[in-house]
């Protein structure tokens, strides 16, 4: 699980399924809202969305668990 807080973002929410996991963060110093995606046995890749919301983090999230998002 991923720290609730610490020097770059805070986490606002996590989506799982099967194994992949997708978490919404939000960046401390500019405040663009992203994802961190983790599929079991791959490094974890952080996206970030600088023009978008939290919902656009949440959609992307959650479309990477249900397997849209690759």
């Amino acid at each position: 699980m991923y720290q609730q807080d610490n020097n770059e973002y805070i986490v606002y929410s996590t989506f799982v399924k099967d194994s992949k996991e997708a978490v919404v963060i939000k960046h401390k110093a500019n405040g663009s809202w992203g994802v961190i995606l983790k599929e079991k046995g791959k490094a974890d890749f952080i996206e970030y969305y600088p023009t978008h919301s939290e919902i656009w983090a949440e959609n992307t999230a959650e479309n990477f668990v249900e397997g849209i998002k690759q």
